[in-house]
């Protein structure tokens, strides 16, 4: 016996079991096939390979939401760490310089003598400050690409070569003043 005799027979006991005026069969050519259609994953539902479907369907869709879930909050962590890579450019030209052992004058910045000099190119001036940042010594801080953003302010990719895993890259914004260029 197929499915669709199994679903006409339940449908015929169905309507000798409530009355009604639903209980009578359509008479309607397209009424008949509109329920035709509307019935057949039922009747698909009524066969142990129609349930393993749809318990197939209902799993893949429960599994493809949680790793879209997860894909989503992925992100989370990472936009605060860049969050404060920015705001690394304006704190570290505060007097932090004295904390490590150079001289400093009576207002707490670093005297003329040990404040960093401007450096003749943009991507010299963010592999240095990149370079104090890691801790690594300049010749393993590479500039990779620079951007301008305006008359005079460069952008500049660096990347800083802490260890054979450990690469980490930032854009450091470098402005130019009169003597050459620096991180503001």
């Amino acid at each position: 016996m197929n499915a669709e005799a199994t679903a006409v027979r339940n449908a015929e006991r169905m309507a000798t079991r409530v009355p009604g005026r639903w209980s009578a069969p359509p008479s309607d050519v397209a009424v008949r096939a509109a329920a035709k259609l509307m019935l057949a994953p039922l009747r698909l539902l009524a066969t142990p390979m129609g349930r393993r479907l749809a318990a197939t369907t209902v799993l893949s869709v429960a599994l493809v939401g949680a790793v879209n879930s997860l894909y989503e909050h992925a992100d989370g962590p990472a936009v605060t760490v860049q969050r404060a890579l920015h705001a690394v450019p304006a704190a570290a030209s505060k007097p932090a310089a004295a904390a490590i052992g150079e001289t400093a004058d009576a207002s707490g910045r670093p005297s003329a003598a040990t404040a960093p000099r401007a450096a003749k190119r943009p991507e010299d001036a963010a592999a240095a400050w990149y370079a104090r940042q890691e801790g690594v010594p300049p010749s393993r801080v590479h500039a990779l690409q620079r951007q301008r953003v305006s008359a005079t302010v460069t952008r500049v990719l660096v990347m800083a070569e802490v260890s054979a895993t450990d690469m980490p890259t930032t854009f450091v914004d470098v402005k130019r003043d009169g003597e050459g260029w620096k991180v503001p």
